[in-house]
């Protein structure tokens, strides 16, 4: 396993990183600190990283997404801590770095909107970028090269339409960083992007379990962390059937 949290830890940065260091470099020449620029980055980042390190922890990088999974039964619930800590290491990590690089205060999303508007707009893109991250990484007839694509896609899609009101987060991870770093109102905000992506990956999650048409469609997140579960408690079971 601790391959598995170091992938979370090293993807959590990178996903982190690259956003915050586009808006800490935004003064300078040539630079492109606008919302399309952010949405690209964003998604393109998610793309990458899950490329490189899905198949190693099945790509969370979001404290959302694993405990999603776990409601889903896609995920055990021993490894959601863990999982969650590497994530919020691997997001305060890549806020530092980026504030040693270019001054704190880069990249922290604070709502543009009333609390109640800002966390239904978390709860609606979360529930949206979940329900594509379930899909494609969950069930045995996606091909496993449309995750990447997919889910940096609708990344992109997210940030265009949540950047003006909340910065399209969906993710507690990517918020907690810069928040810490910023000061100001970005940490008084931070339950916005707590409670909002929770529930809108809850939510998506239980749709697409009722949506799947059959266990025999899915799949653990990672795939090979599941079945080999899934054969401890198999051996352990036919070890008591066998006791006399």
């Amino acid at each position: 396993m601790p391959r598995r949290y170091l992938a979370e830890l090293v993807g959590t940065f990178a996903i982190v990183f690259a956003p915050v260091a586009l808006a800490g470099s935004g003064s300078l020449r040539g630079a492109d600190s606008s919302l399309m620029a952010a949405a690209w980055v964003s998604g393109l980042v998610v793309l990458a990283m899950i490329y490189a390190l899905g198949h190693i922890s099945a790509a969370h990088f979001n404290p959302a997404v694993t405990v999603a999974f776990a409601v889903a039964g896609r995920f055990p619930w021993r490894y959601v801590v863990p999982y969650t800590a590497a994530q919020a290491a691997g997001g305060i990590t890549a806020a530092a770095v980026a504030a040693l690089l270019f001054g704190p205060g880069h990249g922290a999303h604070v709502p543009a909107v009333p609390w109640p508007a800002a966390v239904g707009m978390e709860v609606c893109l979360t529930f949206i970028l979940m329900l594509v991250v379930i899909s494609v990484a969950t069930d045995r007839r996606v091909n496993g090269a449309i995750p990447g694509v997919a889910v940096g896609f609708t990344v992109v899609l997210a940030v265009l339409i949540g950047g003006p009101a909340t910065g399209g987060s969906m993710n507690p991870a990517r918020s907690l960083g810069p928040a810490l770093f910023a000061g100001g109102d970005a940490l008084p905000s931070y339950p916005v992007y707590v409670v909002g992506p929770l529930v809108g990956a809850v939510l998506a999650s239980l749709l697409y379990e009722a949506l799947r048409g059959g266990h025999e469609h899915g799949q653990g997140a990672p795939n090979d962390l599941y079945q080999a579960l899934e054969s401890v408690e198999r051996a352990a079971e036919g070890s008591v059937n066998r006791i006399p």
